[in-house]
């Protein structure tokens, strides 16, 4: 095969993968915007609620070492396509019950699929492309993966609108079959195999004790997980809530304010990318972006009666800021031999989805022991209560980046 043909057919493969990856965020975001439906059709209260959002962050967190070490020995498109099968199932499983056991045990399925999406895209991208292309593989799949939380945000609400919560997670199953059928099909593993040897490098376990000794990769992982605690609260979970009660207006709405977050994300990614091959030192800038982010925060959640375009400037502006967070990645890589890189962003991604389980769980937590005090009625007050964890993340964010600094100059 030419090197033409073999680049074009490695960007066809990663565009299945990315699908895939597109799909399962769709699955992320979406119990955000049936907060209602789910609490009637489950019969559970919003402490319940946060716990089936938080089997997914649980799950994603705890697969995400299994699932490189699995990708690496057993190929691309085995793993993938169980992961989308199992993930599938999940959505049905979650379309159809009406137990919060089953409906935690689904969300835990979806979790368990997703964790293989993000990780088999960047295999396919190292195992077919030129490595001069794999930032833009990162950068392109981290942008699919954007557009998955945008659809799972208003056009979800919109047919949970139409045809009912239940209908429309059917219909989303029906697409993961396909997905499914799309990856067993197509997706190819690499036909020529690098001869590795198991000496030619320490064994993952060696590469995982070596990155868990190293103080840098705790203060880096918590960094990235306390910026994406907002992230996993708002456009996920409780931010179509709040601004519900806050401005009085509808999910499909409030679905689209919150989902704005993720188009800044979106745009912020590849542009903070950018902006970092200019030699700007990544520590400073990481502190001035999350500080600006902590600002728009509270102007989110304390500035009562905001004009809606606003809303949406404020929201964009701070997932344009809090795209910083992929610089976790380039900061632990710095920290640790070619060797136990791997296991350094697979341990940094396992910390931060965790952390946003966390938030979930933890916020749905304080908002049912505030309702307790008034039979169930949803005050602002309570929200602005149970989401003031948030700036308290941003606020310790910013102390880590510290803790970066000084180990840096320390090195």
């Amino acid at each position: 095969m030419t090197s033409s043909r073999w680049h074009l057919s490695g960007w066809a493969l990663w565009s299945i993968a990315a699908l895939f990856y597109a799909y399962e965020f769709v699955h992320r975001v979406v119990p955000s915007i049936i907060t209602d439906e789910l609490r009637v059709g489950l019969s559970i209260n919003d402490h319940q609620l946060g716990t089936i959002g938080a089997m997914y962050f649980y799950a994603y967190a705890a697969f995400q070492l299994p699932a490189g070490v699995l990708i690496d020995r057993y190929g691309v498109k085995k793993l993938l396509v169980a992961a989308s099968a199992i993930l599938t199932l999940g959505s049905f499983l979650f379309a159809t019950t009406s137990s919060i056991h089953t409906a935690q045990m689904s969300r835990f399925m979806i979790g368990m699929g997703s964790a293989f999406a993000f990780i088999g895209c960047l295999k396919i991208g190292a195992q077919w492309l030129a490595m001069s292309s794999f930032p833009l593989v990162v950068g392109l799949t981290n942008l699919c993966g954007t557009l998955g939380a945008l659809i799972g945000g208003k056009p979800m609400s919109y047919l949970a609108h139409q045809f009912g919560w239940r209908d429309m997670l059917l219909q989303l199953s029906f697409v993961g079959l396909v997905i499914t059928l799309l990856l067993w099909i197509f997706i190819q593993d690499k036909p020529i195999q690098q001869e590795e040897t198991e000496h030619t490098q320490p064994g993952l376990l060696t590469g995982l004790i070596a990155v868990m000794k190293n103080p840098q990769s705790w203060i880096i992982a918590f960094y990235g997980m306390l910026l994406v605690a907002p992230i996993a609260a708002i456009p996920e979970m409780w931010g179509v809530e709040y601004l519900k009660v806050a401005y009085n207006i509808p999910a499909t709405q409030a679905a689209g304010i919150t989902h704005t977050i993720f188009v800044g994300t979106a745009i912020g990614g590849p542009l903070i990318g950018w902006l970092m091959t200019h030699k700007i030192e990544e520590v400073d800038f990481m502190m001035i972006a999350t500080l600006g982010a902590l600002i728009l925060l509270c102007f989110f959640l304390y500035w009562v009666n905001m004009p809606i375009t606003n809303l949406y400037i404020v929201l964009f502006s701070y997932g344009l800021l809090t795209a910083n967070m992929l610089l976790c990645f380039s900061l632990v890589t710095e920290c640790h031999p070619p060797w136990a890189q791997g296991a350094a962003i697979g341990f940094t991604n396992m910390v931060i989805m965790a952390g946003g389980g966390l938030a979930q769980d933890r916020i749905g937590w304080l908002l049912d022991k505030l309702r307790s005090n008034h039979e169930g009625v949803y005050l602002l007050e309570d929200y602005h209560i149970a989401l003031s964890i948030l700036p308290i993340c941003l606020l310790a964010a910013i102390g880590l980046t510290l803790l970066i600094r000084q180990k840096r100059i320390e090195n």
